[in-house]
């Protein structure tokens, strides 16, 4: 026999993908805590509710100023001097305005004060706590992060059918998503025909083969996220072929492995 006469009036497997993938329906949707999300499937886009960072701020230690105080082209020969009215680290609102010929101390995250336009780096100035001298000009604006700059409200950050990996768990994060919406996993069931098989935990004989293939298909379904449940071992009448996969219909999923040949006890076809 031809190795073609074998194989003639078989799907080929990229047929047998696609009619598998439009003959399955959308499972439901489930609630569950990002901790739980890594690998599964969004079922909602994630929309930004705020912008991030929600304020402008600092992207280094040093001394938030207005501008117009440190603009000169000879600062190494006169140093300017500010004073400090206020010290504010990350996690707290600055309480008071930069005026003319002041600065506020400032740590890396922090809002930037009102009247403050600038960052300066501390390592570009000396300073004391009541004080800091400029000897160097620095770019309006610089070393500012404007808010909104990482996310900006309104924008879909993350769309419905994204798998979560962690860069998206930690995104969840940021957006103070503790719980969302993710598509269920489908359970799959497997079963494996034929008389010449014996499961791993059964007592077998030489002439028996371990039930390796459902092994080796439920790794796949994880893998893939489904939930595998073996259906164990159909032996070779199309009775007991019949009522084990009467059993895997309850499943969204059931791969058989086995009989689909065309000898005398391969009955998975016409069963």
């Amino acid at each position: 026999m031809k190795a073609t006469d074998a194989t003639e009036g078989l799907t080929q497997l990229q047929e047998a993908q696609r009619i598998v993938l439009v003959s399955t329906p959308t499972l439901g949707l489930e609630k569950i805590s990002i901790l739980d999300a890594l690998g599964r499937v969004l079922g909602e886009d994630i929309v930004a509710e705020r912008d991030n960072p929600p304020w402008n701020n600092s992207a280094m230690d040093g001394f938030a100023v207005r501008w117009e105080d440190i603009n000169q082209e000879h600062a190494i020969q006169k140093p300017v001097t500010l004073a400090v009215i206020e010290d504010v680290p990350a996690g707290k609102m600055p309480s008071k305005t930069v005026g003319a010929g002041q600065a506020i101390r400032i740590m890396t995250g922090a809002p930037i004060p009102k009247g403050a336009d600038t960052v300066l780096k501390v390592e570009d100035t000396e300073h004391t706590p009541n004080s800091v001298r400029v000897f160097k000009p620095e770019a309006q604006g610089a070393n500012i992060r404007p808010q909104g700059e990482d996310v900006k409200k309104g924008e879909c950050i993350i769309a419905k059918g994204t798998q979560i990996r962690p860069g998206e768990a930690g995104m969840l994060a940021i957006l103070a998503k503790s719980f969302v919406f993710v598509y269920q996993r489908p359970r799959v069931a497997i079963l494996s025909t034929g008389d010449e098989l014996a499961d791993l935990d059964e007592r077998f004989s030489e002439e028996k083969i371990i039930n390796s293939n459902s092994y080796g298909i439920a790794a796949a379904v994880q893998e893939a996220g489904g939930i595998p449940f073996l259906l164990g071992i159909a032996r070779d009448t199309p009775a007991a072929l019949k009522e084990k996969i009467s059993h895997g219909l309850t499943a969204d999923i059931l791969v058989l492995s086995g009989g689909v040949s065309m000898g005398d006890y391969d009955f998975t076809k016409t069963v």
